[in-house]
């Protein structure tokens, strides 16, 4: 029996960790499937691969099967073994979950530059609080996703002549290669860097820290706490409770993108400050902008 666990090992460095925890997590549901019904699951037939998406595709949506299935591949491929997902069959067998099941991409509430400033508000007055300060206006600034944000340093911040900072955000989600991008930060965001920054007394490693007993440590931040951060204050601003909507990880980046479209940008330079490369993901980013065109 191959192990499946090992052989994705060999793909540490190439991937990112989320990326193999996916693959981990989506083929080892896709195992406990197969023993369940008694069929080998590596190499997997194509008749099994078909059965199992008919099977989970019936109460699970099109994107988890995309991913499960994305996992067999890896796999398959990882372990140099025949991909039964290269089938007509199993092209078939996604499509009919798609049209079984059409959905559209469930969008994470916008937090605007005045939803912002109304969380920012909220902070605590300790070193919590300003560490939060700097998530919210940093992540709003850069359009970072949350991985992005709690992975910048303070190596990647540059003062340029107007005291304001910019920032390589080095490595994205479509950036593989780690070609990276610039971002710049407003006065305020910078002026709110460089107080955190002065308070901790520290010139290098993690821009923001987790703060435990009064002290900020010299360590990143876990993705999910941005989600956490931006929750609290939502809860603590009754945003939530306003606007009927949950905020989430990714409310800064699509706030921000909304409020480019507000301010008049176009969407060219709004692909190019947040780093998108397709203008379809923009526009689903900015569908909710309510515009009265009749202003």
């Amino acid at each position: 029996m191959i192990d499946w666990r090992k052989q994705l090992k060999r793909l540490e460095g190439a991937y990112s960790d989320h990326t193999l925890r996916s693959y981990q997590s989506d083929f080892g549901l896709f195992a406990q499937w197969c023993r369940r019904h008694r069929t080998p699951f590596l190499p997997a037939s194509v008749k099994t691969v078909v059965a199992y998406l008919g099977a989970e595709g019936a109460r699970l949506k099109p994107s988890t099967m995309k991913h499960r299935l994305s996992a067999v591949r890896k796999v398959h491929q990882v372990c140099k073994l025949p991909d039964p997902t290269e089938d007509p069959d199993v092209d078939l067998a996604m499509r009919r979950i798609r049209r079984t099941q059409p959905s559209r991409p469930r969008q994470a509430w916008g937090l605007t530059a005045e939803l912002c400033e109304t969380l920012m508000a909220c902070c605590s007055d300790d070193l919590i609080g300003l560490r939060d300060k700097v998530l919210v206006s940093v992540g709003f600034d850069t359009l970072c996703r949350r991985g992005e944000l709690v992975a910048l340093s303070i190596c990647d911040l540059t003062l340029n002549a107007t005291g304001r900072y910019g920032v390589l955000v080095r490595r994205a989600k479509n950036d593989p290669e780690g070609s990276g991008r610039t971002a710049h930060l407003s006065t305020r965001t910078s002026k709110l860097v460089q107080a955190w920054l002065a308070t901790i007394e520290v010139e290098a490693g993690p821009l923001l820290r987790p703060v435990y007993r009064k002290k900020a440590l010299a360590l990143y931040l876990e993705p999910l706490t941005v989600s956490r951060v931006l929750k609290k204050l939502a809860k603590r601003a009754g945003v939530e409770a306003r606007t009927g909507s949950d905020v989430s990880g990714h409310s800064l980046r699509v706030g921000a993108a909304q409020q480019l479209v507000l301010d008049g940008h176009g969407i060219l330079k709004i692909m190019r400050v947040g780093g998108w490369r397709s203008i379809n993901v923009v526009a689903r980013y900015v569908e909710n902008v309510d515009i009265d065109v009749w202003q």
